[in-house]
């Protein structure tokens, strides 16, 4: 880091201490959660037909309420990342980048959230019978594209935060090879829809949660 990057951590009135990590950590606790829970049997294919959807929904009762439960708070963290990292640039960023990163941070965040909720909600509550259970996951089915569409927003919310926060990140002192690094990873963030395209704004986020963390430590 050189010393332009202590840019990151001037603005002007701001307390120190816990509250200007919060936001790194909860970029970090963010994306270890949506790794934790694909690694968990709540992150499997949920099947193409309304038993197999049944069967996954009665197999993993306590996973996918954990799920949701994880939904319900990517929505605090992920609101608490974008809200520190709009608030560190600031000082560096144009008012066009500052605006994106802002625009970008929530329409990211909101659609996530939505597509991970249409994911899981419905299936917290499956009728105990089964022609009713069957017709549920009928109808779950029928929405599953609704999660898909949100997903790939995410990716274009991903997108527009991702390439003006790395861009006024350059300015900021932060190693170039770094910075068009995360303009790339935001590129990429538009293909969310294929496999990679969700590993690169999970990269970033890591990648940008962890410049926070440093540059606040660089300027103790």
């Amino acid at each position: 880091m050189t010393t332009a990057t202590l840019d990151l951590t001037s603005t002007r009135a701001e307390p120190r201490g816990w509250s200007r990590i919060l936001s790194p950590l909860a970029g970090l606790a963010f994306v270890g959660g949506i790794v934790a829970a694909f690694l968990t049997p709540a992150g499997i294919e949920t099947g193409e037909t309304p038993a197999e959807i049944v069967a996954f929904a009665e197999t993993n009762e306590g996973w996918i309420v954990a799920s949701a439960i994880f939904g319900i708070l990517a929505a605090g963290l992920g609101g608490l990342f974008v809200a520190g990292l709009h608030t560190r640039l600031r000082s560096v960023a144009t008012v066009t980048e500052s605006t994106l990163v802002l625009v970008g941070g929530v329409v990211f965040t909101l659609s996530f959230v939505l597509c991970w909720l249409v994911w899981s909600a419905p299936l917290l509550d499956m009728p105990s019978e089964s022609t009713r259970a069957l017709a549920q996951a009928d109808v779950y089915l029928a929405i599953d594209d609704l999660g898909w569409v949100l997903l790939a927003t995410a990716g274009v919310g991903a997108a527009l935060m991702a390439i003006p926060a790395s861009l006024a990140a350059l300015r900021a002192g932060v190693p170039r090879w770094l910075g068009w690094l995360g303009v790339v990873a935001g590129a990429l963030s538009l293909l969310t829809l294929m496999f990679f395209g969700i590993f690169a704004w999970l990269a970033w986020i890591v990648g940008a949660s962890l410049v926070l963390l440093v540059s606040e430590r660089e300027n103790r």
